[in-house]
């Protein structure tokens, strides 16, 4: 059995190592989500929207298996005196590092060579950075579970969110800008290769758990997926990711189109991308960064709650998050007008991230009290809470879309449109919720809380 460190032993350094992972693991989101699709949009004349839309998700499939990753990396300790987490996270971050400095000093290159040529080389790239990341990631993960004292677990877990959203929103916004005006695309990749070397270095610092004697995988794996208790919160956990994309897709079209004066062309339908359709990502961005302030405010609010009370905490965001996606719409009716009108978006937007900062940071810690319970598996375990939650986004996308269909032939104002998708996404968190507290609070509670009860 691994052993978690004693509270005088985990120093105070070792949440700002973890965040300072995060926080470029973040820059690299800001990469790829936003910094290559403008790379691609300017150097391919009419780029289809659908092959942007391929080069991602071939990079979500080192993610896709991380559950697989979780368990190699809980049963293979490269020695006791690197311990079970390090060496992973080294190696892997060697990988991710070489690939972005080689990628950035080769697409530049490839500039004017054939479409297909192009897209073959940033699909490769995009896949291999991912897997550096999603087995770094991975093992990082593992390293918090096991080091990290249940009365921190809250506070480690807002400060990794709030940084990985820093770097994937403000910062991605910024070097995407400098970008477009400097042409500094290939100095942020090498940049991102070097930030990866050191945030894979740092862990270095951090002293692991005992490694276990012999770890039993499918013996532990058996009795993870044999417990009701575990296949709550998978449930939970995809349900309540399904509103997240949907939920800020869908307020950033409500601004897009109601904006006095319109930001885009929304009567373009076509998906096929311009130079000009940069406004598009532009704008979205900008709304992303924005809600990124309400989420730093919220997950670090939220963990010094959950460091006290699990369960207050979960509570205080639902009463944060539901209500904003039910009432938001009625706001759609007096929504941009001067100057009231740009206040009212903002402090939405900010609200909007407050209400989702709340509810990752609240039910991250207790995903990993649970998984604490495995502690041969923990990385295995919480590898697989993240699956759940990756495929509640991508169910999110795709009910999204449907009622977007569906719905954009039976009404031809957006808002009303908004109004019944947000009725729909708040029916999907309450559920995640009314199945959550099924589960016995003794499973990730403070004993002090059990025995008051």
């Amino acid at each position: 059995m691994t052993k978690e460190l004693e509270k005088s032993e985990f120093k105070k350094s070792y949440p700002y190592i973890f965040s300072f992972f995060y926080l470029v693991q973040g820059l690299y989101n800001g990469l790829q989500a936003i910094v290559l699709p403008i790379y691609l949009i300017t150097v391919v004349d009419q780029i289809d929207l659908a092959l942007i839309l391929i080069i991602l998700a071939i990079g979500t499939i080192p993610w896709a298996l991380k559950f697989l990753i979780g368990m190699i990396n809980d049963k293979y300790a490269f020695s006791e005196k690197l311990g079970r987490r390090k060496p992973w996270i080294l190696i892997f971050g060697i990988w991710g590092g070489v690939w972005f400095i080689i990628s950035g000093l080769v697409l530049p290159q490839l500039i004017g060579q054939e479409t297909a040529t192009l897209i073959m080389y940033v699909a490769l790239f995009a896949l291999l950075w991912n897997i550096g990341w999603a087995v770094a990631d991975t093992a990082l993960d593992g390293l918090i579970l096991d080091v990290t004292p249940k009365e921190d677990l809250g506070k480690v877990q807002g400060y990794t969110w709030s940084c990985n959203l820093i770097g994937s929103t403000a910062i991605g916004i910024m070097i995407g800008a400098l970008v477009l005006m400097f042409n500094l695309f290939t100095f942020f990749f090498v940049l991102e290769g070097i930030l990866m070397f050191i945030a894979c270095i740092l862990p270095f610092y951090v002293k692991e758990s005992e490694i276990p004697e012999e770890v039993h995988i499918w013996r532990d794996f058996k009795e993870i997926m044999t417990q009701g208790k575990n296949w709550k919160l998978f449930i939970s956990s995809i349900l309540d990711h399904v509103p997240y994309a949907m939920v800020g897709l869908a307020f950033g079209l409500l601004i897009i189109i109601y904006w006095p004066t319109p930001l885009v062309d929304v009567e373009v339908t076509s998906i096929s991308l311009a130079a000009q359709s940069l406004n598009l990502f532009i704008i979205f961005a900008v709304i992303g960064a924005i809600s990124g302030v309400g989420v730093i405010i919220g997950c670090n609010v939220t963990a010094k709650i959950t460091d006290k009370n699990r369960r207050k905490g979960v509570y205080f965001a639902h009463i944060l998050y539901v209500p904003f996606v039910i009432s938001c719409v009625f706001i759609s009716t007096v929504f941009f007008g001067g100057l009231v009108g740009i206040i009212l978006a903002i402090m939405m937007t900010i609200l909007l991230g407050v209400g989702e900062g709340a509810l990752s940071t609240s039910y991250q810690a207790i995903r990993g009290d649970m998984a604490k319970q495995y502690p041969e598996l923990n990385s295995t375990y919480f590898a697989l809470v993240i699956s759940c939650v990756n495929g509640g986004h991508t169910l999110g996308y795709a009910i999204g879309a449907l009622l977007l269909m569906v719905f954009a032939t039976m009404f031809t104002e957006f808002w009303i449109i908004f109004f019944l998708i947000m009725l729909i996404m708040a029916g999907f968190q309450m559920a995640s919720f009314l199945i959550f507290i099924t589960i016995n609070p003794k499973e990730y509670e403070f004993s002090h809380h059990i025995d008051k009860g």
